[in-house]
């Protein structure tokens, strides 16, 4: 009787039979072998890296705040009051282009991001934590290779606040970082008081005033800059910096990944110092040029001494190794694609595994399949990405 009941369990929930919540990472202090889920409990020793400084930029882009990498291009702004002009520069931060954002005002620009379709502007800079005019403003992807581009302002306010009393640098509804994607745009707060974010999320367009509520938030003890977002290998990064007394600032970069869905903040959470005033100045952008690699602006600092505004790369690869290397020959011939005759292709994957997603490359998810399974089938052509673990693998569909 024992033995059937068992067997009952067995057929009816195998995923809860196999499984093992833990954490899965084995860079982490807490790596659990048996771990089969992740539940977001990893922890991390103390973690510094160096920037490598690029350029210093020019002095036109004093303020650099949001960042954004297309192509060979890189797009920066100056923000509070300045201009409605956005700055294309190289990979090596040498001023190319001015673009006009016409239809728009710089009353505090702080995030710059793209989906498929169009660039967004965050204009959500609030250091007294008084405004009632938020906003972001949304153009044309495609306008970007012209001198003047035609903006739709899309109004916004915090559900969540309730009191508009200034007060400058000591407000929890300050805002400076922005993702989005194909379908939504994400916001993380700057809080100057309890050294949290929260994140709210918006849809890709509206009307009117939208009124938007947190979904989420956490303890990153410092204050949110800016952030960006690999859709495909689904890395978040937050940047950031926290000032330790007399104004003398560290920074710093948290990593979220692994996390189920857009629950950003339910996977992992590794956080890397990467220095303070003296040798990063303060950092207010960050943009990727691939999963793990990317770049980090500082503007410029006036005060006892000068530091002009910088242009920074970064290489997180390593932190990530253990998940990131499906590079190996062996695992990849052992990745098989079978055509059937019903025009359905047949995915198999010949080792074990835990999680297992199917993107286009445009980073949309397509399936994704759960230990113990092994074989996807899907009527689909042509290029696509697995991520196996966390790992990528470009394989093409016949």
């Amino acid at each position: 009787m024992e033995n059937k009941i068992i067997l009952v369990l067995c057929c009816l929930f195998p995923t809860l039979m196999f499984s093992q919540w833990g954490c899965t990472d084995p860079q982490a202090t807490n790596y659990s072998q048996n771990a089969t889920i992740n539940d977001g409990s990893c922890t991390y020793p103390t973690t510094n890296y160096a920037l490598n400084l690029v350029a210093n930029l020019a002095n036109v882009i004093y303020e650099t705040s949001g960042l954004l990498k297309l192509g060979d291009k890189i797009y920066t702004f100056n923000d509070s009051g300045a201009s409605n002009v956005i700055y294309e520069t190289d990979t090596i931060g040498t001023v190319l282009r001015n673009i006009v954002v016409q239809g728009a005002t710089n009353v505090d620009w702080e995030a710059i991001s793209a989906n498929n379709t169009h660039v967004y502007i965050g204009d959500f800079g609030n250091n007294n934590g008084s405004r009632h005019n938020l906003c972001l403003y949304q153009f044309p992807i495609n306008e970007l290779v012209l001198d003047t581009v035609h903006a739709t302002k899309l109004n916004f306010k915090w559900q969540d606040q309730l009191v508009f009393t200034s007060l400058p640098d000591a407000n929890n509804f300050d805002c400076e970082a922005m993702i989005t994607t194909n379908d939504s745009i994400y916001l993380f707060s700057k809080n100057w008081v309890n050294l949290k974010t929260r994140c709210y999320r918006l849809p890709k367009t509206w009307n009117d005033t939208l009124s938007v509520s947190p979904v989420d938030s956490f303890y990153v003890d410092g204050m949110i800059t800016d952030a960006t977002y690999d859709s495909i290998s689904k890395h978040l990064y937050l940047l950031g910096y926290k000032n330790n007394g007399s104004n003398f600032y560290t920074s710093f970069v948290w990593c979220l990944w692994d996390f189920p869905g857009t629950g950003f903040f339910s996977g992992n959470k590794r956080r890397i110092e990467i220095g303070n005033i003296l040798n990063v100045s303060q950092t207010e952008g960050i943009t990727l040029k691939s999963a793990y690699k990317g770049y980090i602006s500082a503007e410029k600092i006036t005060a006892a001494i000068t530091i002009p505004p910088k242009l920074f790369e970064f290489d997180f690869t390593t932190f990530f190794q253990s998940t990131a290397s499906l590079n190996n020959v062996a695992t990849l011939d052992s990745i098989q694609v079978t055509n059937r005759a019903d025009g359905m292709d047949e995915i198999s994957i010949n080792f074990p595994f835990k999680t297992c997603d199917l993107f286009d490359l445009q980073g949309n998810l397509l399936k994704e399949i759960r230990f113990p399974d092994k074989t996807i089938s899907i009527a689909i052509k042509g290029q696509v990405i697995l991520q196996i673990d966390g790992r990528m693998k470009r394989i093409f569909l016949p």
